[in-house]
């Protein structure tokens, strides 16, 4: 596989995260922690791969999407929990873990933790002040499940209503009549699709793998086959685990994934970035 040419890279890159810019430090900032994370992992044996976007990132570009601003990586169910169990007393002091437990109103759990960095600040659309929890630059590190053989479309069909379901309990959403009926409505179809859902992985083989369901917008499963055993992938020229066939991957999560996007939809998740809060006021 090769990305895009070099000269169509570097007009990207400069018209995009050129070198000092702000995406640009938040994108080090977030590599910082990708970095540490990797060296957790390596240490103690456990298993990870770039996923969505930053596997994307790796595979085209050769690191970030000119335009991104995160990084995804994913989990097998035992080296996701054994991380979060490690990580505490591993894990460099600029760093911190983000989930359910450590910061009960950060919105985490449904198969998903992050690593901020401290003394850094990054908002999105999703991000609530009346929440206490740290809002630092992060990564997010998905944990992966097992998905039945069965048609795209059916993924598809309890993709879009459990993430709704999901999305709209674990995110600020506003006061409105919609929002009032929604609180009755949701609960019901939440259990009532994931118990069907639940009951077609019982009943269906699974060879096939990737993050919670309920946590994705979209992206279809790809085969075990085509996930282990992992490879390795230069990102940012750094060494990091991908899956085996990372063309295949990325063809279940974007198609043709390499074609690049229109220029309207080269947007950054952030809406607030701050690298260093010593040059930031900011009252948490």
């Amino acid at each position: 596989m090769s990305g895009v040419s070099e000269l169509i890279n570097a007009e990207l890159k400069a018209k995009y995260n050129p070198e000092g810019s702000v995406i640009r430090q938040s994108q080090q900032a977030a590599l910082e922690i990708l970095i540490e994370f990797d060296r957790i992992c390596r240490k103690n044996g456990l298993k990870y791969y770039l996923e969505f976007g930053t596997l994307l990132g790796a595979v085209r570009h050769g690191g970030f999407i000119p335009w991104d601003d995160d990084i995804d990586v994913a989990m097998p169910p035992q080296d996701y929990k054994l991380f979060q169990q490690i990580a505490p007393q591993e894990m460099d002091g600029n760093f911190l873990l983000q989930n359910e437990i450590t910061e009960p109103e950060s919105g985490m759990g449904g198969g998903m933790f992050k690593i901020r960095k401290k003394n850094t600040l990054w908002i999105n659309d999703y991000d609530d002040f009346r929440r206490n929890y740290n809002k630092g630059i992060s990564i997010d590190v998905f944990e992966n499940e097992d998905y039945p053989n069965v048609p795209k479309s059916v993924v598809r069909f309890f993709r879009r209503r459990l993430s709704k379901a999901f999305g709209f309990y674990h995110y600020f959403n506003r006061v409105s009549s919609k929002n009032a009926i929604a609180y009755f409505v949701f609960p019901v179809s939440w259990l009532l699709f994931r118990s069907i859902w639940k009951l077609i992985c019982l009943l269906c083989k699974c060879g096939k793998e990737q993050p919670h369901i309920e946590r994705l917008m979209f992206s279809n499963p790809s085969l075990k086959t085509d996930i282990y055993p992992l490879s390795e992938i230069t990102f940012e020229c750094h060494s990091f685990y991908a899956p085996k066939n990372p063309d295949a991957r990325l063809r279940d999560i974007f198609g043709d994934y390499m074609k690049l996007p229109p220029e309207n939809q080269r947007q950054i998740h952030a809406k607030f970035i701050c690298t260093d809060l010593s040059k930031c006021h900011y009252n948490p």
